[in-house]
């Protein structure tokens, strides 16, 4: 199914009965990955999974949009959907969004079920050698075709998989990647279940302990032998922690 919401042409899978699940995906993936999920959620649960603008089937964003514009489109997306308010489980960058979401309009979102969730800017230090190339990359790129050549092979050195692979997209995470969401986490007063895989490489057990410390209504569980996607690395294990809070069979 498909919804024109905020200038973009979005698509969401929709399928149960019950109160309204909505899953939002993370940064290069799209509702597909939460598929298992999805599925035994809407035994009984609405579960609904848009692809955010920009990934999956959905068509990218007109302009660089940060976390903001994706929890408006989120809110303006559910309005048009009829749901007036839902429990919301996200992994990553989606989590960014749910975080916002329930900021700037908490009478959308009930509980919050938030898997290595991005947002959470640790305090670490950029090693000597990538602070110069990154300055040297930066210079070289107004020296024209040659300068450019130079600059995207010191950045294919020290940027992340997310940054070479985002294409299109890349003006839409730099944006994103460096927005710090600890400010408004003691905004947030909704019950919120934190989930982290205990060897997360992307988002670290450390950004989830400094997140659960941030919020008000908080708890932390941790999924041993799984990585960033808990979710899918220990599905059994996952979907035991989040079953309770969420309501599921």
């Amino acid at each position: 199914m498909y919804a024109n919401v905020s200038g973009c042409r979005v698509y969401y899978e929709r399928a149960g009965a019950g109160r309204p699940l909505l899953f939002l995906h993370g940064w290069g993936s799209s509702s597909q990955s939460f598929k298992p999920l999805f599925l035994r959620a809407a035994a009984n649960r609405t579960a609904i999974a848009p692809d955010f603008p920009g990934f999956g089937l959905s068509a990218p964003p007109p302009h660089a949009w940060g976390t903001k514009e994706y929890a408006e489109m989120t809110k303006l997306f559910l309005d048009q959907i009829g749901v007036a308010s839902t429990d919301v489980l996200a992994h990553s960058f989606g989590a960014r969004v749910a975080l916002v979401l329930a900021r700037e309009h908490p009478e959308k979102v009930g509980g919050l079920a938030l898997t290595g969730a991005a947002g959470i800017r640790l305090k670490k230090s950029v090693p000597f050698y990538k602070r110069a190339l990154s300055k040297i990359g930066k210079a070289a790129g107004v020296f024209g075709p040659p300068g450019v050549w130079i600059k995207n092979k010191i950045y294919s050195k020290i940027a992340s998989a997310d940054y070479l692979s985002a294409g299109a997209m890349r003006p839409v995470l730099v944006k994103v990647v460096n927005e710090d969401l600890s400010p408004i986490l003691p905004e947030i007063s909704h019950k919120t279940l934190l989930l982290w895989g205990a060897d997360d490489s992307d988002t670290t057990l450390a950004a989830g302990r400094a997140m659960n410390s941030g919020l008000k209504n908080s708890s932390l569980s941790v999924i041993d032998g799984a990585g960033h996607y808990a979710f899918l690395d220990k599905p059994d294990e996952f979907y035991s922690a989040i079953k309770d809070f969420l309501g599921l069979k």
